[in-house]
């Protein structure tokens, strides 16, 4: 049974019979999809890597997401499913390598789980209970970064991928900007630490819950020093369901904030606040050879395009035994086909244009979510990704409802 999404105003979600507490599912997937498999420290703290987390848990979800559903699925899964592994087999085929059968059997089981995550997070009590926690997470980055600036010292060190991420009283981070700590939260870096809050924030826009406890989660998402997080919190402002640019009352908040910033630094110069997001986003917008510092995407498109020839486009740079120049291909919307190939980069360009398509057709509501989604793909192209791709097929999933509820409720009222 999927919800009920509104399609205009603070109507509180509904979800089927049952607006009532927590379910036991409920908690499994929260603890596990939303905490577990997503937070890097956890899995250094218990000395597993995202692939064994990701393999352990997520055929739990998809077990117990079937027997909950009494094994009925949306009527398009089958499908999607069938085509994702397809595609796999064939990218195999021409790739001569096991890896792409791997990513398109994994998105197949990000899809069936995904779908779990989505259906959770409609329950409202379960969207507040994970809006607190990442509430806390900020907060505990904002008092991570005063901590670091006062010479408090790491209380210890956990091993998060090839990195070690510390521990800076209420937060963990591996990232310095200047004497500003850039915290990540219980995840690897501060990006994704920005990308979980975005997603979140995306679920809490769409579903018209918890408005004031998600403009919090927009303010903070700032103080992870990570552009995109800058970048969603702008658009928030001009996009978002729960606060329309026209209202009064939005427009004297919006106002209030950017009267608090300027006139900080001028009562209190030497103030926390103004100080960090100076220090990390200041050098980050000087432009040094026509492109911004803190840009690093419009290189490796650049360098993706030099080096680029039929052999990575069939096959793959993992693939073959030619070695290409480059320093760095891991967040542009290229990466997929420079690592795998172009066959099994086609779901993630498929969905790119399926994201931007349905703003256009909606004529851009609810477009926080379509092309905050979009963009954060653009730059972080996940959808491979063990864990990234269950919350963004979470989020298509949550698209493509609030898409067909209101295209069904204006198809009723004619």
């Amino acid at each position: 049974m999927r919800p009920n999404i509104p399609m205009s105003g603070p109507t509180p979600l509904q979800v089927g019979s049952q607006p009532g507490g927590l379910r036991s599912i409920d908690i499994l997937v929260v603890l596990v999809c939303m905490v577990l498999i997503p937070s890097a420290v956890a899995q250094g703290l218990l000395g597993v890597d995202e692939r064994t987390t990701f393999a352990l848990f997520a055929p739990v979800i998809l077990v117990a997401g079937l027997l909950a559903a009494h094994f009925k699925v949306h009527k398009s899964i089958p499908s999607l499913v069938m085509f994702l592994a397809l595609t796999g087999a064939v990218a195999s085929l021409v790739a001569a390598s096991f890896s792409q059968v791997l990513m398109g059997f994994t998105l197949g089981v990000a899809v069936i789980v995904g779908r779990r995550v989505f259906l959770t997070l409609s329950r409202p009590k379960v969207l507040r209970a994970v809006s607190w926690f990442t509430l806390v997470l900020l907060v505990g980055g904002v008092i991570g970064i005063v901590y670091a600036l006062v010479g408090g010292q790491p209380l210890f060190a956990v091993p998060v991928g090839y990195r070690t991420s510390y521990l800076y009283l209420t937060t963990f981070s591996f990232a310095f900007v200047g004497d500003y700590v850039r915290p990540s939260g219980i995840f690897d870096e501060p990006g994704a630490f920005a990308m979980y809050v975005a997603i979140v924030t995306m679920f809490n826009d769409t579903l018209r819950q918890n408005r004031k406890l998600n403009n919090a989660l927009v303010i903070l998402m700032v103080f992870t020093g990570a552009l995109a997080g800058l970048a969603l919190a702008a658009w928030y402002l001009v996009s978002s369901n729960a606060g329309s640019l026209r209202k009064k009352t939005n427009l004297f908040g919006i106002a209030a904030l950017a009267a608090i910033f300027l006139v900080l630094p001028v009562l209190a110069p030497s103030n926390t606040v103004t100080a960090t997001l100076d220090t990390f986003y200041s050098d980050r917008f000087e432009v040094q050879d026509g492109r911004l510092v803190g840009d690093n995407r419009s290189g490796q498109v650049e360098n993706f395009f030099q080096i680029v020839d039929a052999e990575m486009l069939l096959r793959g740079a993992r693939s073959t035994t030619q070695v290409y120049d480059t320093e760095d291909m891991s967040s542009n919307p290229f990466s997929i086909t420079y690592g795998y190939g172009l066959i099994i980069s086609l779901p993630y360009f498929m969905l790119l244009l399926w994201l931007a398509g349905i703003t256009i057709k909606q004529g851009f509501r609810n477009s926080y979510a379509s092309i905050g989604l979009l963009a954060l793909l653009l730059q972080r192209p996940y959808l491979y990704n063990m864990y990234w791709s269950i919350m963004i097929v979470a989020t298509v999933w949550l698209i493509y409802h609030a898409a067909h509820d209101r295209q069904s409720r204006a198809t009723r009222a004619g």
